[in-house]
């Protein structure tokens, strides 16, 4: 790796001088070793050996060395001649051989520049070399939309945005494509995966080029061959959707009347496992005959509550042709407000294909016409990520035959709407998380046998998204071996640094959880974070926190509601390992200082309404 780095090092520097001391923090940062100029001197030497057939000569130039590549092909070099050439037929309106010249230019990476070496030195060199590539890239596929290339352009826009999933632009260039190909229900899911990673990840909502997409799609029904009216992911607006019947007088299934049904679900894990019990019980409560249908599934923070809803909503999907409506209720998420009744409602009524600007304003107009737009429907709307019961019940559509999914990470108290079942998700069993591990290592690793994961999955509590994060920080790890991993684990300091992933991973999910608590609860559970072992009962919560046992008592049972906290036996109370692992790294955890954001002052025994 020594010999890439300074190799890649002058190489970047395209024929100036690179010093020794830049060698070396690019090498070892800031800590090198007290042998670091001799080998880099040593690694130089060995250079020369390597280049001298192909012409290029290391030279020494004052404190440090300069690469002269001669007659030897760079392709950095052959990249910006096409995309000079093509900035010519630009410039004389020849957007064909644009096109061409474009195409020639990325052809010539397989990946971004110096991929695979670990120096954050050179790696900040060439990041710009490496966004040019992307909005070369961008450019180019922003040319080929505008000449009806958008068939052509899924696969590889697919595979741009799996890789670069905040890049908005190219975000946007997939919808599109998605889109006039024809495939509606599939662009929306794209434009609706991005929308919730930019609030996960940034805390930003859509941009412009984003929202104008989205926009297009919901007021205009494109045709697959229609062509675009500038290079850039903008189309002209065409005739609004045909509307749905209002009423149930003129309740028929918009599949049979030629209008195509909403769908907008998630796409289905690709990496789903067991669940085998809670399946079932959602079918037989699906199939239950009756008026407003809920089927209610909740759990803590990363059990896997939204990947089994819409594993469910797929396999039902056929018995509501009317439409299959996707919501996120933003009741536990990071950076997100939970939306209230009327934005929900807003975005419901949207999603079913009305035009947003021909929506009224008050929440009890827009619950009748969502009443009316759902009555006699055979539809399944799945309202996941909610914060309480009181958020659901005006976004019940009316139709008996329609079905509603909802997801919490909170025990709804449901009385109102009578849930036809409730499923309540455990973490799951380790045969299941063996199989999810494996699955999501890939091939990089060979399959490490049951007993070999077994560390990995006690440090993770069986918890399907820790799970997944453990698995992919070892599949970005070739070098690294599975006892190696469940070593790292096994430091409480390390652990939940290493499930980190790029949406924030435990410590996201975890806050999310943490910040809707009062304070009384948090201080409560930064207690129980730092006390012996992982259960406790009622009279030793009593004196940890010093509260009466009456009020311990029901401090418990609102985090046993809130998922934060498992109930093995009436009295008995047990902490995830890694909810625990958390709370003990929360500052304040003594209760005289830390995040109070909810409250001020003195502990409060009020649980959070549920």
């Amino acid at each position: 790796m020594k010999h890439q780095i300074v190799l890649g090092s002058l190489l970047t520097a395209e024929s100036r001088r690179t010093s020794i001391g830049r060698l070396v923090d690019s090498v070892w940062g800031t800590t090198p070793p007290s042998t670091a100029g001799k080998q880099i001197r040593n690694a130089v030497s060995d250079l020369r050996n390597i280049l001298a057939p192909s012409g290029a000569v290391i030279t020494p130039v004052a404190d440090g060395y300069q690469l002269d590549i001669g007659e030897a092909r760079l392709d950095l070099h052959e990249f910006r001649r096409h995309l000079a050439q093509a900035r010519t037929h630009l410039g004389q309106g020849r957007k064909p051989d644009a096109i061409v010249e474009f195409r020639a230019a990325l052809s010539l990476w397989t990946g971004p520049m110096l991929s695979g070496i670990e120096s954050a030195t050179l790696q900040a060199q060439v990041a710009g070399v490496n966004e040019g590539r992307l909005s070369v890239a961008e450019e180019c596929i922003d040319l080929e939309l505008a000449h009806d290339r958008h068939k052509s352009l899924v696969s590889e826009l697919a595979a741009w945005v799996a890789e670069y999933p905040l890049r908005e632009r190219m975000v946007a260039q997939y919808v599109l494509a998605l889109h006039r190909s024809g495939a509606r229900a599939r662009a929306f899911t794209v434009y609706e995966q991005a929308r919730r990673n930019l609030a996960e990840s940034l805390g930003l909502s859509p941009g412009p080029e984003l929202l104008e997409v989205h926009q297009l799609m919901l007021r205009e029904d494109f045709d697959a061959a229609a062509p675009a009216a500038a290079p850039a992911v903008r189309i002209a607006p065409s005739a609004p959707p045909v509307p749905l019947p209002a009423g149930p007088a003129d309740a028929v299934s918009t599949a049979d009347a030629g209008v195509p049904a909403p769908d907008n679900l998630p796409f289905e894990s690709g990496h789903f496992v067991g669940r085998t019990a809670e399946i079932e019980a959602l079918l037989a409560g699906g199939a239950a005959a009756g008026p407003r249908r809920v089927l209610s599934v909740d759990g803590m923070g990363g059990v896997g509550k939204t990947t089994l809803a819409v594993y469910f909503a797929h396999r039902v999907a056929d018995r509501y042709p009317d439409g299959r409506i996707f919501l996120d209720l933003c009741g536990h998420t990071r950076h997100e407000d939970p939306l209230g009744h009327r934005a929900a409602l807003r975005q419901l009524l949207v999603l079913a294909g009305l035009p947003e600007g021909e929506l009224p304003d008050s929440v009890e107009a827009l619950v009748q016409m969502w009443r009316g737009r759902t009555a006699g429907r055979r539809m399944l709307v799945v309202l996941d990520n909610a914060v309480g019961a009181e958020q659901i019940g005006p976004l019940l559509p009316a139709g008996d035959e329609c079905l509603t999914l909802v997801t919490s990470r909170r025990r709804l108290t449901m009385t109102a709407l009578s849930p036809t079942r409730v499923v309540s998700l455990d973490p799951v069993s380790r045969e299941e998380g063996y199989a999810l591990f494996c699955r999501l290592l890939g091939k990089r690793h060979p399959q490490p046998r049951p007993d070999e994961v077994s560390g990995i999955l006690d440090h993770c509590g069986d918890l399907p998204l820790a799970v997944a994060a453990a698995a992919a920080r070892l599949r970005r790890r070739p070098s690294w071996q599975v006892w190696y991993l469940a070593q790292r684990l096994a430091d409480p300091a390390v652990r939940l640094a290493d499930l980190q992933t790029e949406h924030g991973g435990i410590v996201a999910c975890f806050d999310a959880s943490y910040r809707h608590l009062n304070a009384g609860q948090q201080r409560l559970l930064r207690l129980l974070g730092t006390a012996e072992g992982e259960r406790t009962d009622v009279a030793s919560t009593s004196v940890l926190a010093g509260l009466p046992p009456f009020v311990a008592e029901q401090m418990l049972e609102s985090l046993v509601d809130e998922h934060l906290l498992f109930q093995p036996e009436p009295g008995q109370y047990r902490m995830h390992p890694l909810v625990k692992t958390y709370c003990a790294q929360l500052p304040g955890h003594d209760g005289t200082s830390g995040p109070q954001p909810e409250r001020h002052g003195a502990l409060s025994a009020e649980p959070l309404a549920a």
